[in-house]
């Protein structure tokens, strides 16, 4: 795991008035707030996740639709050597081309007590809690310039590595064109971060999972940076 949002410590039980025996619990109700909850993912063409072409590179080779030459990238007509599947996932990409193709997952992991919004606030339960819409931002200077096809957001029980782990739910399809971007949630999606919202001593993580596929061009080493705040409304 990549990142942390907040600090390692927020205790869920705690007594709020040691004469009257009074609890967190007894403070339950009465109460709305929004606060932002903002994380930045990393795709580093550099880092050990993205996968490296073959040594051979990859296939320049047409391999669906009449114009085929072939329809296993692993073998490409002559002079061309085959290459390992195994090592190398090669596949044909919805262009019709050969690509190199695979998921970047990075992970941030978060902890409420960060919020600003919610520091003087510790002694009071969520009785509900839901991620209302996100805005994603993506670095003009970075975008493009990766051959990720696409991203998305999801969240995931605490110590999960990517979208494949048990627990992990879809948020939305984050857009990766330059600028800012608003992105509405469906009601299912609210409803799947709000079990990690509502209880402040559930640690769980935020995976942004990308979709690359390299073709037979050079890949730069850089970094696509995205920005994704969310907006939390919560009632207590």
């Amino acid at each position: 795991m990549r990142g942390t949002v907040g600090p390692l410590w927020l205790a869920w039980l705690a007594t709020a008035g040691a004469a009257g025996g009074c609890t967190m619990f007894d403070q339950a109700g009465g109460g709305n707030l929004s606060f932002d909850l903002p994380v930045t993912f990393k795709i580093d063409s550099t880092d050990s996740r993205w996968l490296a072409a073959p040594p051979s590179g990859v296939p320049n080779v047409v391999c669906s639709g009449p114009a085929a030459l072939v329809s296993n990238c692993c073998q490409p007509p002559p002079p061309m050597d085959p290459v390992d599947c195994q090592a190398y996932p090669l596949s044909c990409d919805k262009s019709g081309m050969c690509v190199l193709a695979f998921d970047y997952d990075d992970v941030v992991e978060i902890y409420l007590a960060s919020v600003p919004a919610l520091q003087h606030r510790r002694h009071l339960v969520f009785a509900q809690a839901t991620l209302a819409r996100i805005d994603t931002t993506v670095e003009a200077a970075d975008a493009g310039t990766l051959p990720v096809q696409a991203a998305s957001l999801y969240v995931a029980p605490w110590g999960a590595t990517s979208t494949g782990a048990a627990g992990a739910v879809f948020l939305a399809d984050i857009p990766l064109t330059s600028g800012t971007n608003h992105v509405d949630l469906t009601a299912g999606a609210r409803d799947a971060l709000s079990a990690f919202l509502i209880d402040f001593n559930t640690r769980f993580v935020l995976i942004l999972s990308g979709h690359v596929a390299i073709g037979s061009a050079l890949v730069p080493k850089t970094t696509l940076t995205i920005a994704v705040a969310g907006e939390v409304n919560a009632s207590f």
